[in-house]
């Protein structure tokens, strides 16, 4: 399994893909899996069946949304459910896809997870919470993982240039870019890429550290 972090428009998606393209060549057998804390696949089916809102205009959702984060039970059960859910999707679902004989290109995983959850969920320590230590213990460890580093400045012109909708403000994403620093600087991946040069430049350093 190969990891692929950074912030929005960093050239994750694009570099997966090249990658995946010549792993086929290769006539590897490839998975593209794409995930975010708190949007799982088996969270967001339970989200769904309880969801009052689904069938609501935009304004019902919105409003939905609000009540659910205005209540402090419930975002710290949304938050815990999140990480048990997270635990279950890159320990058990992620082990069993590479049981099969293929290999997992994730895009985005733990470590980005935990920087949005620190973002969303500014007012719990969860790092501490037996649940997020029962998520770090079994969610498999990548073989390579690496990071891609942009200002904020360049990812808020490649989003708007993608026409992306509900884009970070450029002040988020200047603190997105700090924590992931932060977490640069004590060793939470093997391998940072600059992703300000080119495509083909960037495909190049890429496909240099994953041993392609």
């Amino acid at each position: 399994m190969i990891s692929f972090s950074g912030i929005d428009c960093g050239g994750k998606s694009t570099q997966i893909e090249k990658v995946a393209e010549a792993f086929k060549a290769q006539k590897r057998r490839v998975k593209v899996i794409h995930s975010r804390g708190g949007y799982t696949p088996m969270l967001e089916f339970f989200k769904n069946l309880i969801r009052s809102d689904k069938h609501g205009t935009a304004e019902e959702q919105a409003e939905y949304r609000e009540a659910v984060h205005g209540s402090s039970k419930k975002r710290k059960l949304l938050l815990w459910l999140s990480i048990f859910d997270l635990g279950i999707y890159y320990g058990i679902w992620f082990r069993l896809v590479e049981l099969f004989g293929k290999t997992i290109l994730a895009d985005r995983y733990f470590w980005d997870s935990c920087i949005d959850f620190r973002m969303k969920f500014p007012e719990y320590d969860f790092e501490k919470w037996k649940v997020w230590r029962f998520a770090k213990a079994i969610y498999l460890k990548p073989k390579v993982s690496v990071i891609y580093t942009i200002p904020a400045e360049l990812s808020m012109y490649r989003s708007s240039i993608k026409n992306e909708p509900w884009p970070e403000p450029v002040e988020v994403r200047r603190d997105r870019i700090d924590r992931y620093m932060k977490e640069i600087e004590l060793g939470k991946w093997q391998h940072v890429i600059d992703a300000t040069c080119s495509i083909d430049e960037v495909y190049e350093k890429t496909v240099k550290v994953i041993g392609l």
